[in-house]
């Protein structure tokens, strides 16, 4: 009979263990999920800037082609450089916060 009271400890103390891990990966996902949630924030504000930063720049690109038009040869070569240069900073910009995001991810 002993033998029958020892099992009965044993799968008490297994299913106290088993609880006791259920009840901590509980809160671990309940952390997680706070965790993911603000993640998913950052990058919503993240890509909000990236808009806002792309329509200026797309806005400043087009003021610069009414510009282009009533200027002479010279000036319109000098605008396309800017606008190409504008382009690069704004590739530059969205890498930058594509890095920045994958960094949040990563954290």
């Amino acid at each position: 009979m002993p033998v029958v009271v020892t099992e009965a400890a044993n799968i008490e103390e297994q299913l106290a263990s088993m609880k006791a891990t259920l009840d901590r990966l509980s809160e671990e996902s309940v952390e997680k999920d706070a965790q993911i949630k603000h993640k998913n924030e950052q990058i919503v504000e993240l890509m909000k800037k990236l808009e806002r930063k792309s329509s200026e720049a797309s806005n400043k690109g087009s003021c610069d082609k009414d510009s282009d038009e009533e200027s002479n040869h010279d000036e319109d070569s000098n605008d396309r450089r800017v606008s190409k240069r504008d382009s690069m900073l704004g590739s530059m910009f969205a890498e930058q916060i594509q890095s920045l995001i994958r960094n949040v991810v990563k954290a």
